[in-house]
């Protein structure tokens, strides 16, 4: 084995502990994102509640025989509000990720939602003058079945991308995900806060 052999061996070796680690690093400030989220939630859910019960005290001085009914709604309303919150908050979470943690949850993003064939991926303006090194390289080195190519225009989007097969888009970015999954996020909400 020559010497360049070794140092491309080398170097291989450590680009690939380096991208485990930053891996690692995502995971660990995705779990951070959602334990903070989850306690924004409880907050907000216990204030709602709070300014509820008091609503609910006023309605039933005024009339014994429609407290019943308001209240739950009150109630409902207050959870409504409380799990809304708590999406809301998960949101801006993920929408203020730094760059490195950024990107790398869009590598992933990218990975799972890719499709068969080669795909263009359109990334914002903002994100596409930020893109890292090796980013679409090491989206294509998860790929099985296909492989994807860096857009060369910035798409009309805040965050996240739109993968592109022909006629097909995959809608990525944070927005459509969350209301794509906002039924299950709030089922999931609704047993951590209530």
């Amino acid at each position: 084995m020559s010497g360049l052999d070794r140092i491309i061996e080398k170097i291989n070796a450590d680009s690939l502990a380096s991208c485990r680690e930053i891996a690692d690093q995502a995971q660990k400030k995705a779990q951070d994102i959602a334990e903070d989220a989850n306690a924004h939630a409880e907050k907000a859910y216990s204030d709602i509640i709070s300014d509820a019960e008091k609503k609910a005290q006023s309605i039933l001085n005024m009339s014994e025989a429609n407290i019943s009914g308001i209240a739950r709604r009150a109630e409902l309303s207050a959870k409504v509000e409380a799990v809304d919150a708590a999406i809301e908050a998960a949101y801006d979470a993920m929408c203020n990720m730094g760059a490195d943690d950024y990107f790398a949850a869009l590598e992933k993003l990218a990975v799972r939602n890719a499709c068969k064939g080669e795909g263009e991926l359109r990334l914002s303006k903002a994100d596409l003058d930020r893109v890292p090194s090796g980013f679409i390289e090491r989206i294509n080195a998860e790929l099985k079945d296909g492989s994807v190519k860096l857009a060369a225009q910035g798409a009309d989007i805040e965050n996240g991308f739109i993968l592109v097969y022909g006629d097909i888009e995959i809608n990525c970015t944070f927005r459509a995900l969350i209301n794509e999954q906002k039924d299950t996020i709030r089922e999931k909400v609704c047993g951590v806060i209530f």
